[in-house]
């Protein structure tokens, strides 16, 4: 059974696997290939917390946390709205083609309507193909001006 709810920053498990899974998002091919740096262990959690516009959400079993996503609100000029920008999407290699990240994304739409939000995006890297694939799954579909 997996859980997805918001993090509590006034939780000690919660700050430290925020540090665990993006260091691990970090490491991946798909992230920089080299783990995030000391002084951004030492400060994420705090700096997230000075920005109530960004919001970590958590994919979790009973054992563990298994996947994270860190969303960014923005705002729609056009719709005179507010949005959400899906940053950074991680799910740990032995949950991938589980339904974690369709799990996350269905928790951060439903969020999304409660606050208002005009539309969701996201960013992937161009030659993640197997991210793209699910994300296009999901119902994203890719944008051009």
């Amino acid at each position: 059974m997996i859980e997805v709810y918001q993090a509590d920053y006034q939780n000690a498990d919660h700050c430290l696997a925020i540090c665990e899974l993006l260091d691990l998002y970090a490491r991946d091919n798909m992230g920089q290939r080299k783990p995030l740096r000391q002084e951004v262990h030492e400060k994420l959690v705090e700096d997230l917390m000075r920005r109530p516009w960004i919001r970590v959400y958590f994919a979790a079993n009973k054992q563990e946390m298994i996947g994270i996503a860190v969303c960014i609100e923005g705002f729609s000029t056009f719709n005179s709205a507010p949005l959400g920008n899906i940053h950074d999407v991680y799910v740990k290699p032995g949950f991938r083609r589980q339904g974690v990240a369709h799990k996350l994304f269905a928790f951060i739409e439903s969020q999304a309507r409660e606050m208002g939000f005009c539309k969701l995006t996201l960013e992937v890297l161009e030659g993640n193909l197997p991210a793209q694939e699910t994300y296009r799954k999901i119902g994203f579909v890719p944008y051009t001006i």
